[in-house]
């Protein structure tokens, strides 16, 4: 049954979500939307409050009914710290990882919502990246959703969030594969929101270096307007139509020379410069930790700046192959077009986590007393059906139960005849106690009276008990009579058979055992062999030394 996975990513211009319908053998794009935010005023409502409004917007339109929803923490409230541990073990990692994020941060660590996930692999060694945000911004998101009638099941920081659209199928183009003998090539999204940029390496689908930087769509416009003289929203009309948007007003005569100007690709190519340092240290970074000699084969652009001309042009030289716009596989590119799955790349890759689970992360800053309840919630509702099962099955086993006992006691009536009658044949009369027959059986000079105390499977068991450990031999042949043991086998050396034979002199049962003859076989080198001894106590299972 098809399971339906709400992604949001709750921005500073839009709120965007992705409706998934997840089922066991893959996932479709059910729905997608965007609802913009209102512009801020001042004096007006904050932040949240017009992301809420959005929010609730866009929920009121779609009358989407998710079952799980996932949702990324929005702005630059989540601080990304690489810790580097010694072991690997996850429990040792647990029991270890708080001290170390408790001396990285500024505050208590009782004030933070946090949590850890690995990224790639190094024998010995654990890089973690950890991602931290303060309690407050996470109960102050909690109660945004709630108020639209959301409990998400896992919030997660963006940049990790990302590496669930490196899992195989969900990204177009050919699979990556190692040439012989070299690692596995690895691939990157880089997300241009409006104030933030995401970037996430990795390769199927599992982390290997994350970065959320503080510049966006917002600081390029504000770039653009410094260096081209520009007022601020002339300069995101500029960018917008540098980005494949519309300058048909009758004011942007000026905007449109100027989109094909040398002066804006110049002004364009500084503005990045401070993103592609920091993408250029993370890269870098993950390079140092052991993977120097693994191609960074790919960089994905996403966002609303993803078909920005010219780019491409300046990221390619930190990849080693290409830099393209954002573009879905089969699967997610049926419900999400080419020309707006750029832009919905995180909430994409919200409800791609919450589909894959923990085959892809274990990252989720709902731990401890903010963690998710509303499982617990729905196993209270069916607790009544789970008691009516059990009691049914209580009752079958009670049942069941009734009718073993009956079966069992009339089993036991039918033995208890057959002694009887055993008796009665031997000793003329039917003891009700069976070891009153058998003092019967031994003070009368019947042949009964001659029953040994001791047994063949007590020979076999003394027997057993004096092989020498670690000596490999196959008995073919046990002979066990009243006063007789009689073996043959083979085992692989001659010096076995001394062993068997010294291990034997160890009980006074088999104190006088012998080799009869010891021969090599041609045929596989082994040794055939046999072994005598008279059996000199009545009961073997005492007669140890």
């Amino acid at each position: 049954m098809a399971q339906s996975i709400l992604g949001l990513d709750v921005g500073a211009r839009a709120v965007k979500a992705v409706l998934l319908s997840s089922a066991y053998r893959g996932f479709e794009v059910a729905d997608h939307a965007e609802a913009p935010l209102e512009p801020a005023v001042e004096g007006g409502p904050s932040l949240r409050e017009r992301q809420a409004a959005a929010l609730g917007r866009l929920l009121a339109d779609r009358g989407w009914k998710a079952e799980l929803c996932v949702v990324t923490t929005p702005g630059v409230a989540v601080a990304a710290h690489v810790v580097t541990l010694p072991f690997t073990d996850p429990r040792r990692i647990e029991q270890t990882i708080g001290f170390e994020v408790e001396g990285q941060i500024p505050y208590e660590l009782a004030e933070a919502a946090w949590d850890w996930q690995p990224m790639g692999e190094r024998p010995g060694m654990a890089d973690l990246w950890v991602g931290v945000a303060p309690r407050a911004e996470l109960t102050a998101l909690l109660e945004l959703l709630s108020g639209a009638g959301l409990d998400p099941r896992v919030v997660a920081p963006p940049a990790p969030t990302l590496a669930a659209l490196l899992a195989p199928g969900v990204l177009a183009g050919e699979p990556l594969v190692a040439a012989e003998g070299q690692p596995a090539p690895a691939e990157a999204v880089l997300d241009l929101g409006e104030e933030r940029a995401t970037f996430c390496l990795g390769a199927a689908g599992k982390l290997e270096a994350a970065r959320t930087v503080a510049w966006g769509a917002g600081a390029l416009a504000r770039s653009l307007a410094a260096d081209l003289g520009l007022s601020a929203p002339d300069a995101a009309r500029l960018l917008a139509g540098l980005a494949g948007g519309p300058l048909d007003g009758p004011d942007d005569g000026p905007l449109q020379a100027l989109r094909d100007d040398p002066r804006a690709a110049e002004a364009l190519r500084r503005a990045v410069a401070p993103l592609l340092r920091e993408l250029r240290a993370t890269v870098r970074g993950w390079r140092a930790r052991g993977e120097g000699s693994r191609p960074l084969a790919r960089l994905w652009l996403a966002g609303g700046l993803a078909r920005l001309p010219g780019l491409a042009e300046l990221f390619a030289g930190e990849v080693d192959g290409q830099v393209l716009p954002l573009e879905l596989g089969a699967a997610a590119a049926r419900g999400l077009p080419a020309d707006t799955a750029p832009s919905f790349a995180l909430a994409l890759a919200a409800a791609l986590r919450g589909h894959l689970g923990a085959r892809l992360s274990r990252l989720n800053l709902r731990r401890g007393d903010a963690a998710y309840t509303r499982d617990m919630e729905q196993l209270r509702g069916r607790v009544a059906t789970l008691g009516v099962a059990a009691g049914l099955v209580l009752l079958l086993a009670v049942a069941s139960s009734g009718v073993k006992v009956f079966a069992l006691a009339r089993q036991e009536q039918a033995l208890d005849k057959v002694l009887c009658d055993a008796q009665t044949k031997i000793l003329n009369k039917c003891y009700p106690n069976y070891e009153e027959a058998l003092s019967v059986l031994r003070g009368r000079g019947v042949p009964g009276a001659a029953i040994p105390k001791g047994s063949a499977v007590d020979v076999l068991g003394d027997l057993s008990a004096r092989v020498p450990d670690g000596v490999a031999l196959r008995l073919d042949r046990i002979d066990v009579t009243e006063k007789k043991l009689h073996l043959q086998g083979t085992t692989d050396t001659a010096e076995n058979v001394d062993r068997i034979v010294t291990g034997l002199h160890a009980s006074r049962c088999f104190a006088d055992a012998r080799p009869q003859g010891v021969r090599k076989r041609a045929s596989d080198s082994k040794f055939e062999f046999s072994i005598d001894s008279a059996l000199a106590c009545s009961n073997p299972a005492q007669g140890g030394e």
